[in-house]
């Protein structure tokens, strides 16, 4: 037995492709080579596959190859000249005759053994297949030869213990010759052994166990942060992100001016982290003028540092300069721009969309018997919810939707729960997200979701398979949480148009939504609850998921 190595190097993979893509090839491998343990590595340049005292032997199968029937292969006892020819053309003898049944009659059989292919044959007919199946968003080409990966595959190292594999990607064949960091050890490097690769790429300034590096990542981070005298702050994901954009992390310290930090903390944040991959350090709840990025490179002589200021204070100047510009109008002066704002083509306009939003949420807020002041508040929320479109922080920031007109709000003297149901209506974005924390910014959240359902459905946007351009499940399910959790009982026909698309879409996401609960729960419930109450549905496989529970329980205690 030997270790088997397959590393296939590329350009720099996107950060989001490389994961799923070693989920995948991995997969694959593991169907070839009848092995779950594979040792996955993944840099931003290699997706690389590593199986420990691999044995590469031929799978025998058994085959049965069916004969005359019974009644032919023998006469009175006898074997017939049938049953002769059959042994004859199978190489078998009469001892090796067994009895099996095809329909409702019996026939004479011969079991044989078959040598299968060996594993590393099968993968070698079958790597490039693998390669061109890997299931990218986007893939390219970049030679004659028209085959396509995320970015173009430069070289293929794949051993087996000292022995080169017989695999190939179009023009590129596979060798022993891997590489280390593109900066720090640009040189081809002879690998002699399949088990060397982990200890000779670090020694190469690659660390490539994507697990080792994330935490080199968190270290390095909290380390500085902590230097700083404060903590690390940022989004989930980040360090996800950065651990795949670097082979060998450098963690690099800078600094910006604290006149940025009259910014609200999540603008500074969402420059830093979102459009940088850099760590804000906060003190206290409150942002340090520091940031913590990481390298791909060694920080010397504060040449690195030095131009990630640089970058840093460019960006939060004009986002400086775009938070003082919005500070100077009203979100009650943006409203009537709206209408210059197109929600869809087939639909119509942002302001259209806020007031079929107004209108719905003071239907709900009927029937769910708010105060007259909780409607005055949601009515305000409403009117106001879509105006920080047209901030220029907003344009330049489309993540920060929601959360400035939240922020300009507070300035601009609106309550609390206004400013608030502003910035909440769009959660959930995901089910990672929190909820929004009232009911007035929950009753806005599902007026807004429903009618943007609606409208989309209308203008035949409807998802289709991977493609979902508006994000309508995603909608879909935050309007159901929201609907769970404050327990609003509605009627959805009562509230909008229904057609039977819309119906049918909400059916599907509703199913997806309570999935957890298994299948067969959901599909009793909606037997006898209407999809368009759906709470009704909601409680109904809840309950009914509690019963089968006490059931069980019920079942388990009877034995004893």
């Amino acid at each position: 037995m030997k270790d088997l190595l397959i590393e296939i190097g590329t350009e720099e993979l996107p950060a989001s492709y490389i994961n799923p893509a070693v989920e995948y090839i991995k997969g694959e491998l593991a169907k070839i080579l009848k092995r779950e343990d594979i040792k996955t590595y993944c840099t931003p340049r290699r997706l690389a596959f590593f199986v420990k005292s691999f044995e590469n032997k031929e799978e025998e199968k058994e085959e049965l190859i069916v004969g005359p029937p019974l009644h032919v292969a023998y006469q009175e006892g006898k074997p017939t000249k049938a049953l002769l020819a059959f042994l004859e053309k199978v190489g078998a003898k009469e001892e090796d005759i067994i009895q099996t049944t095809k329909g409702e009659g019996v026939y004479i059989g011969v079991k044989r053994r078959l040598k299968g292919k060996k594993p590393l044959q099968v993968l070698a007919e079958e790597f490039e297949r693998i390669l061109l199946s890997v299931p990218f968003p986007k893939r390219m080409r970049w030679n004659s030869t028209n085959l396509t990966f995320a970015r173009p595959i430069r070289w293929i190292c794949a051993l087996y213990g000292e022995e080169v594999l017989p695999l190939s990607f179009g023009h590129i064949k596979a060798n022993r010759i891997t590489y280390g960091h593109r900066i720090l050890s640009p040189n081809p490097i002879t690998l002699e052994f399949a088990g060397d690769y982990e200890g000779v790429l670090k020694d190469n300034y690659v660390v490539p166990d994507y697990k080792e590096r994330l935490g080199m990542v968190l270290a390095f981070v909290k380390e500085e942060a902590y230097a700083l005298g404060g903590e690390p702050e940022y989004p989930e994901g980040l360090a996800q992100e950065v651990a795949n954009l670097v082979e060998f992390p450098f963690a690099v310290v800078g600094e910006f001016e604290t006149k940025y930090l009259e910014l609200p903390p999540k603008v500074i944040i969402t420059v830093l982290a979102h459009h940088q991959r850099f760590f804000c350090v906060k003190r206290e709840e409150k942002l340090l003028p520091y940031f913590v990025a990481i390298s791909n490179n060694y920080p010397r002589d504060g040449v690195i540092r030095k131009g990630y200021e640089r970058v840093i204070r460019a960006r939060l100047e004009d986002a400086l300069f775009f938070y003082r510009e919005d500070l100077k109008r009203r979100l009650e002066d943006l409203v009537p721009e709206l209408s210059q704002v197109v929600f869809h083509p087939k639909v119509g306009s942002m302001l259209e969309k806020v007031e079929r939003t107004k209108e719905l949420a003071l239907r709900m807020a009927e029937s769910l018997g708010l105060s007259q002041e909780e409607r005055q508040k949601l009515e305000r929320s409403a009117h106001l919810c879509k105006a920080d479109l047209l901030t220029h922080m907003v344009k330049e920031l489309d993540e920060l939707q929601g959360y400035m007109g939240y922020v300009y709000a507070l300035r601009q003297g609106e309550e609390e729960e206004v400013a608030k149901a502003i910035y909440e209506h769009y959660l959930p974005k995901s089910s990672a997200d929190p909820l929004p924390s009232n009911t007035i910014s929950a009753i806005l959240s599902v007026a807004d979701k429903l009618d943007s359902l609606q409208s989309l459905i209308k203008a035949g946007e409807e998802p289709t398979g991977s493609s979902d351009p508006y994000g309508m499940r995603r909608l879909a399910y935050g309007l159901f949480a929201v609907i769970d959790a404050y327990g609003f009982d509605l009627d959805l026909e009562k509230l909008i148009p229904v057609d039977q698309r819309l119906e049918e879409f909400l059916k599907s996401r509703l199913e997806s939504y309570l999935e957890p609960y298994g299948h067969d729960l959901i599909k009793a419930v909606m037997e006898v609850k209407r999809v368009l109450r759906p709470l009704e549905v909601i409680k109904g496989v809840k309950e009914l998921a509690k019963l089968k529970t006490w059931e069980e329980l019920k079942d388990i205690a009877s034995l004893y």
